[in-house]
């Protein structure tokens, strides 16, 4: 791979009118990341070996690691060094373990709440709960190789499913849970927003106050269009991005 990495990341002096260096560097090194030049999981060059590759000085290097870390793009190795790591994205309807697998990122959730009771008059009328029936509320920390990336709150349609209340949720899926109920989610309507952190979004995200977060609350409908889960999460923006392709609306003409 290094010899591969070696032509991509070739010694580039910078004019001084490309100031600032590290800009430069982070910007190369993702650039082989987005190219599969450099894989997830793979480790990066030494910092030494960077430094020569760019002609910079070490400082400049690490300044350009920081960066690349607080984009998702590498994360500090357990031992000394850097690997490759990945923004979660998502344009396709997947949930969170299915998509942070999928973009290999070992999952776990630290549970806060898994209560099945009785909705309320709002959760009924969205989910369109039979009279009698119960929902499981589910209130998860997400967690991506050990690191909190998300505040997530479920209310799912337990009738449809029991044995969601079964599951443990520290590394459970529940969109796989109704999978095994032959109920499978389709649909997943959105909104998405900026938020900053509260006081207790901050101390579960290990983020300060006013920390800007994502916030996405969805109504997600299986393959009957029956809605099946309202979920409400908080992420942190540098490592969760949605994306959406959206289509101007055609009509006849007269």
């Amino acid at each position: 791979m290094h010899a591969v990495v070696s032509k991509q990341l070739a010694p580039h002096r910078l004019a001084p009118a490309e100031q600032p260096r590290y800009l430069h560097v982070a910007k190369a090194v993702r650039d082989a990341i987005a190219q599969g030049v450099l894989p997830v999981g793979d480790r990066l060059p030494a910092e030494r070996e960077l430094c020569r590759r760019f002609s910079v000085s070490r400082a400049t290097v690490r300044r350009a690691l920081v960066e690349l870390e607080t984009q998702g793009c590498v994360k500090a190795a357990s031992t000394r060094g850097w690997l490759v790591t990945a923004l979660v994205e998502s344009n396709v309807l997947m949930g969170f373990t299915d998509l942070a697998g999928h973009r290999g990122f070992s999952t776990a959730s630290r549970v806060l709440a898994n209560t099945v009771r009785a909705p309320s008059l709002d959760e009924a009328e969205v989910l369109r709960t039979p009279p009698g029936s119960v929902v499981l509320e589910l209130e998860r920390v997400r967690l991506m190789d050990g690191v909190p990336v998300g505040w997530q709150r479920a209310i799912a349609a337990a009738w449809l499913a029991p044995s969601l209340a079964d599951l443990r949720y520290e590394h459970a899926s529940l969109f796989q849970g109704f999978r095994e109920h032959d109920i499978m989610p389709a649909r997943a309507d959105y909104g998405v927003s900026a938020i900053p952190a509260d006081a207790r979004a901050a101390e579960l995200l290990q983020v300060s106050v006013g920390t800007c977060l994502l916030q996405v609350k969805a109504v997600t409908s299986d393959q009957h269009g029956r809605p099946i889960e309202i979920s409400d999460g908080t992420f942190l923006g540098d490592r969760y991005r949605f994306t959406a392709s959206v289509n101007a609306e055609t009509r006849p003409q007269p």
